[in-house]
Formats: C-alpha cells, structure tokens, sequence
C-alpha cells in the first residue's frame, strides 16, 4: 500500500479548498443571477402597475362621462374634469361634498335607494336631474357601480350621462304625436286616450262626465271663399276663446278639421253642460278681423253624457258626434244631446251610403232635364242636367240628401264624371233629331273643378259625343272660383280655350265678390232662385227686386247674359222680361224631366209654338 507523504497531502488540502471556494463563487454567481432576475421581474411589475394607473387615470381624465367616486357615506372622493366642467362646480367645491348636494330635491328619496342597492354589491342605472352652480338643471342617466377591494365594497362609483337632449326630443316627439301643430291643443290621439281614462275612474266614482263635438258653422265658405290662410286664422280664434271659457280640470282638444271635441270630467250638476254650452257661444260672439273686415263665427254643439248614453268611450263619440250632425241640420249656433232616436238615424245613413255606393253601376242614377226658356224668342234654347236617383226600394231619393253624403264619402267625382259624359251623349241624340240649336248646363262641384284632370275630362267628353265645345255650358259655384282665384282662372282659360261656355251658378247667395268677377272669363250667372222667390207685382219694389235689377245691369256692363231659375209663375216671367234678364227656367216651364220627356216636350212646346203665332 502507497503511503501519502507530506507533500501529498498538502496538495490535496490546496485543491479541496480551492473546490470550497469554487463554489462558493457558484453560489454567489447563482445568488446574483437571482437578484437580477428579482430586480428585473420587480421592474416589469412595476412599470406594469404604472401602465395600469395611466391606464385608469386616462379613462378616469379623458372620459366624456361625468364620474365620480363616493366613499360608503355618500360623500365625494374623486372626480373627473368632464364632470366639473359640465355641472360648473371646482374640483375643492365637489370634493367631500354629499352627492345628494347636486341632485333635484324631489329625486333624494329614489336616489338614495338607488346608493344603497350599489353598496349592497348590486349596480344601479337611473335617470335624474342634477343641478348645476347656474342653478339650471340636467337630465342625466346614472349608472351606480360597487368598488369591491378583497372581496368587500368600499365606495361606489358614478357615471353619468348627460341626455337633457335626448328628453327634450322625446318630449317634442310626444307633444308632436299628441298634440295639434296649429292650435297647441292636444289632438285626437290624446282625448280619445285621456276619455277612456276618465270613464273607467267614473266606473269608480259614479260620478258623471260628458263629451261635446263643437264644430264651427259653415267653416268651409271661409275656407273656400276666404282662403286656407285665413282659415287657419279661424281656427286659432276659436280655440283661444274655448279656452277662455272651460275650467281648469275640463279637456279641450281639437278632433279635426274644424271640430272640437270637450270633455267635462265631472258633473257637479245636471244644468252645468248647458251652462257650458251657454258660455261658449257667447266667447264665440267676440269678433275676429280679418282683412280689415269684422267677422263673427258660430258653432254647433252635439253632446253624449257617460253613464246615461254608455258606458263605452267609443260609444260616447260616435253618440256625441251624431248629436253633432243633428244639431247642425237645425242651423247655426244650436246644441242637441244625445237621444235613441238618433242612433236609428245614423244607420239609415250608413244604409243609404251603401245604396249609393252602388247606385251607378245598378243604373239608379240618372241626368234629368229641365228646359230653359228664350225671354227674346221665347223658344227652348238649352236644358240644364240635373241629377236623380232612384231608388227600386227607397223611390226617388231627393239631391238634397244624397248629393252631400256623395260629397263627405268621396263619390262625387265619380257622379261628377257620370253626369257629364251621360249629359254630352243625349245632346249629341238631340243634335241627331234636327234640334241643332239645344245646349247643355251642367254643374261642376267644388271638388271636381279643383280636380288638375278636369280639364281633359272635359275634352274627353266632347270628344266622345262629338257635340260643339261651344253647346257645353259648365255651371260653377262662386266658393268654387274664389277658393284659389288664380289657379281658378287659369282652368277657367283653359276650357274657354276649349270652346266651352262658363256660368256662375247662384250668384248673390255666397260672398259675390265683385272685385273678382270682371277677372273671371266667365259667360254669363244664374240668378238664384231665392231672389224670384217673393218676385211679384205686389212686391215692385222690394229689396229682392232691386237686386234682380241690379244683377242684370251688372251683367249688361260685363257683357254677360242672365239665367233666372226657379221661375214659378207668369208674374215672375213677365217682370224678368221686362228687367232685360235673358234666359229663364223653373216649373211654370217645365219641371225637371227624364230624357225621352223632355224630347215629347220639346215636340209639344213646338206644335203650341207655331199654333200661336
């Protein structure tokens, strides 16, 4: 066995020791490493800590949002810059202050609420109004959010949206949907909403209501006459002065058109609806001006009363609104209520409007013919078309009854239209016959003349019949004319342009506006018939009478001609003759007649013709 000498072992203990300390440095080198990584890992966190809090403060800075933050008492830690710039208040102001400092007092309690859910871990989103340092206010939505640090709520945080115009807009759509542009009233939308809220709190109380259809007397001459414009003028009058006169807890709105409807929510007495009715007609005796001119307007009432005429909204209008028409056929400014026997005149209404519906295409409707009288020569120069219906269950229906309810359900145009080409074809049969000489008058409605097709409509007519233009004599009405004058007269042109022959039908019982007439390419006008009426010997000198005269020299000055109707007897004939009036016709001639009796007619009246002179 070798033996280890001194030398040996030293060189062992050198080496072990130079081992120790190899690691050691090992150690040192490792331990070093690790505080690098340490240092290195602590700056990552910190700078991502640091990335965090910009992150936070920049959506806490910059947010358009008002926030804020409230510690578990309500009171005001932290707030943003859109937050102080919005409501006006410093930052020092805000800070420590009670939230409830900003919000409207009558809010607090729902507000509190709202902060008592959040801080229960329970997030809360509301609309209230916030004050401003101005003293103005704010519509904001508010969203509540609970601060949850180690799993307990410490605050709670606000974001608040100021949406003051997004309220405004929805309170103008609402005013808009609910309320009457032109008045300010609230509309046919509301008081059918508000009526049926009044009824079923009256099923509660047994308590009374009533419902009153106000619709103003002939507001369609002034609209016709006066213009849309002036109209409009109308209306604002009347609904300033129905407000003037109903108490504060009674509805008033504008239905439509020229319709006001009122609600009376309680009956105190049974007279207090006529007492209403009373004091609403005289408001609407206060005169209005209108082109310098003082006018005054009436109104009709129709009045339903809840329980006595139904229990149901619905019913109630419809009630109402009969009472309405009901009290319009009795004349200006009346009132009616509600009774049985008007229900059963509505549905013989509606049982006649659908007769009438059907009427041209069964062949009911037919032009009759009344012949109008030469005074010169003293021969039947022309008819005049008047329509009839006949009915196979209801007989000879009179026009009018049916000639309005074609106008209110739109089926004039169409009766416009029939009347015209059905009057074109039977001269055309009478030009055939020998009697080149007849003309045919045929009434043109409001409506049918406003028409922009009536023009070629006309031309049409000729056409198919292949009469001269000049044989065709268009009666118009004087509200037909002055509702638009221009756009009038350029029609009027035209169909002068076509040849056609013009007439102002019952002239003197509208506006007869003078100033108008010496512009209108017209013919010649019809005298209405309530002049002649009291025509007689014994009434030389009435006011009638004088306005006849006054007509024909009128006319005599224009150069038109002049048509007397409803003459009834030789008297009437005789002084017509003798004022220098042209053309007559009424029954003391002939009463309107179907067209192969008006052809026996003009045979007869020929034979007696020439046997007499």
């Amino acid at each position: 066995m070798r033996t280890i000498n001194y030398i040996d072992k030293k060189e062992i203990e050198i080496k072990l020791k130079m081992t120790e300390q190899s690691q050691e440095i090992d150690d040192l080198l490792a331990m070093s490493h690790l505080v690098q990584a340490s240092a290195k890992e602590m700056e990552q966190l910190n700078n991502t800590l640091l990335e965090s809090e910009q992150r936070y403060k920049s959506l806490f800075e910059h947010n358009p949002d008002m926030i804020y933050s409230m510690n578990m008492n309500g009171y005001i830690t932290s707030v943003n810059p859109a937050l102080v710039q919005t409501l006006g208040f410093s930052e020092t102001d805000m800070l420590q202050a009670h939230a409830l400092n900003f919000v409207c007092k009558k809010d607090h309690k729902r507000v509190v609420e709202h902060f008592r859910l959040a801080i229960h871990d329970k997030p809360q989103t509301f609309v209230t109004s916030i004050r401003k340092k101005d003293g103005s206010e704010i519509v904001c939505s508010i969203t509540n959010i609970p601060i949850v640090v180690n799993q307990s709520v410490v605050g709670v945080y606000g974001i608040s949206k100021n949406i003051t115009w997004q309220k405004n807009a929805e309170e103008k759509i609402e005013r808009l949907a609910f309320h009457d542009s032109l008045t300010g009233l609230p509309n046919r939308s509301q008081f059918e909403k508000r009526l049926r809220e009044f009824v079923e709190e009256n099923q509660h109380t047994k308590n009374k209501l009533a419902v009153m259809f106000i619709d103003i007397d002939h507001f369609k001459i002034i609209n016709e006459s006066l213009g849309h414009h002036i109209g409009d003028v109308v209306l604002k009058h009347v609904s300033k002065q129905l407000r003037q006169t109903i108490k504060g807890e009674d509805l008033l709105c504008r239905f439509a058109g020229d319709v006001f409807t009122l609600i009376l929510p309680t009956l105190d007495k049974p007279g207090e609806v006529i007492d209403t009715a009373n004091r609403i007609g005289e408001a609407l005796k206060m005169p209005i001006y209108l082109d310098g001119q003082e006018y005054t307007v009436s109104a009709s009432i129709g009045i339903s009363i809840y329980p006595d005429d139904s229990m149901d909204a619905d019913v109630l209008i419809k009630n109402a609104d009969i009472a309405l028409h009901k009290a319009k056929e009795k004349g200006r400014g009346k009132r009616e209520f509600f009774t049985g026997e008007m229900n059963a005149f509505t549905l013989e209404r509606l049982k006649l409007e659908g007769y009438l519906r059907k009427a041209i295409q069964k062949g009911e409707l037919q032009p009759y013919f009344q012949p109008q009288l030469c005074m010169k020569t003293e021969r039947i120069t022309g008819f005049e078309a008047l329509l009839r219906w006949n009915h196979p269950e209801l007989g000879l229906v009179s026009p009018m009854q049916f000639v309005p309810l074609a106008e209110e359900i739109g089926l004039i145009d169409d009766i416009g239209r029939f009347v015209l080409f059905e009057s074109c074809k039977q001269l055309r049969r009478w030009h055939d016959e020998g009697a080149h000489h007849l003309s045919i008058s045929v009434n043109v409605s409001g409506r049918q003349f406003q028409r922009l097709s009536f023009v070629y409509e006309v031309k049409e007519a000729l056409q198919t019949s292949g009469i001269p233009a000049e044989c065709l004599h268009l009666e118009l009405t004087e509200s037909t004319m002055i509702h638009n004058v221009q756009y009038s007269i350029s029609i009027m042109q035209e169909l002068r342009e076509l040849g056609v022959k013009l007439s102002i039908d019952d002239f003197g019982t509208g506006y007869s506006s003078l100033s108008y007439l010496k512009d209108f390419p017209v013919d010649s006008l019809k005298i209405d018939q309530s002049f002649i009426r009291h025509l007689s010997d014994d009434f030389f000198n009435t006011s009638d009478a004088a306005i006849i005269k006054a007509i024909i020299m009128m006319c005599e000055g224009l150069s038109l001609s002049t048509v007397a109707e409803g003459v009834e007897t030789y008297e009437q004939l005789k002084l017509l003759r003798e004022y220098g009036c042209h053309t007559a016709q009424g029954y003391i001639i002939s009463k309107p007649m179907p067209a192969n009796e008006a052809q026996l007619f003009l045979k007869e009246f020929l034979k007696m013709k020439n046997s007499t002179s």
